[in-house]
């Protein structure tokens, strides 16, 4: 059917699908764009988090944990207090945190000794170690209420 073949009518409703699959397609190449450019924008989030990370393990690796360093050298940590505060959370975990690079340090749980001995050794290991450093900080204030944690 030649084009002529058609009424005014049949050729202007012609048109105007050719337009709306023209406007289609344009809505589904602007859609692909933008999930694309939400992927990488995801991939760039992700590698972001995982280089902070390293960051964050290096410098807690590295970090002394002690209050000092003259002539703003941070890393120096040269002084004989801790910069360490111990807090006790709402659900009752109690952690000791350096206050330089936020390395946390939990005191393991009671029933981490029957599930997982190694684990809890380890853990405490590093909890008696922590609360051991000197430091003129007090905990972090009086518990206030606690959330205990179901079996």
């Amino acid at each position: 059917m030649a084009k002529s073949d058609l009424t005014e009518f049949e050729q202007v409703e012609l048109e105007f699908k050719k337009m709306q699959i023209k406007l289609f397609q344009r809505q589904l190449s602007e859609q692909d764009d933008k999930d694309e450019r939400l992927k990488n924008q995801r991939e760039r989030q992700v590698a972001d988090f995982k280089k902070g990370e390293q960051v964050k393990t290096r410098r807690q690796a590295n970090c002394k944990h002690r209050k000092g360093g003259k002539n703003n050298n941070f890393g120096k940590g040269d002084g004989t207090s801790y910069s360490i505060n111990m807090n006790t959370y709402p659900d009752g975990r109690q952690v000791i945190m350096c206050t330089r690079c936020w390395k946390e340090v939990e005191k393991p749980a009671r029933e981490l000794k029957k599930k997982d001995p190694e684990l809890y050794a380890k853990m405490w290991e590093e909890w008696k170690q922590w609360s051991d450093y000197p430091t003129d900080n007090s905990p972090s204030g009086g518990k206030i209420f606690e959330i205990e944690r179901a079996a």
